[in-house]
């Protein structure tokens, strides 16, 4: 498989488990190229084995297993074997997944938590199935406010506004801190969960943290 990068201890810097001690897996390669990705680099990764991943990660100590990318989903077969492995291991491990929701398949289902972050070029892609999963939430980045379009996407999915975050668009923190206010605001007032970004408010554009 392709992964881009493996580290641990780190915490959990968005969405609704932000400050949760996880260990990350950044799989490699994208099926969606916005604009504003700050993690371009994980289009390139490193090939690994399954077996070589899932002892990397046991060997890190940690419980909660966040993969990301990328988008994981691209490499759902080998991220399933990934999982049944660790839990072989040790069957105390949560597996979270963080998505654009583009790719849907039964292995969503096997997640402690599933992170869905569409994008305004993904609405192209039927939501319907994961927006159904039970432990589902979705994020969405607040780029321009004269452009509210996931507005219309939670209508559309019939989402409850308490499985939404909204979080500032932004690749370093005087981005974020410049659009935060703002962004509060909007969710204050639409009955939003707003969410930070925390890897980019503390160690801005540094990566494996």
């Amino acid at each position: 498989m392709k992964v881009s990068e493996i580290f641990s201890p780190t915490i959990q810097g968005e969405g609704n488990s932000v400050g949760m001690i996880s260990t990350f897996v950044r799989l490699s390669g994208c099926n969606l190229s916005c604009q504003f990705c700050d993690s371009k680099y994980a289009n390139k990764g490193t090939d690994m084995g399954v077996d070589y991943v899932s002892k990397k990660v046991h060997s890190m100590g940690i419980e909660n297993v966040i993969f990301t990318g990328g988008e994981p989903m691209l490499q759902r077969e080998e991220l399933s074997q990934v999982m049944g492995a660790l839990q072989k291991l040790n069957s105390n491990y949560k597996f979270y997944l963080e998505t654009n929701g583009t790719i849907y398949d039964n292995i969503l289902k096997f997640f402690e938590g599933v992170s869905c972050s569409p994008k305004k070029q993904s609405q192209q892609y039927d939501y319907s199935k994961i927006s159904k999963l039970k432990d589902v939430r979705f994020k969405f980045v607040y780029e321009d406010k004269n452009d509210k379009w996931w507005e219309s996407f939670i209508d559309k999915y019939q989402i409850p506004r308490n499985k939404v975050w909204i979080m500032p668009e932004g690749k370093t923190k005087k981005e974020q801190m410049k659009k935060m206010k703002e962004v509060v605001s909007y969710c204050l007032e639409k009955k939003f969960n707003f969410s930070p970004r925390l890897h980019i408010l503390i160690y801005s554009r540094r990566r494996g943290v």
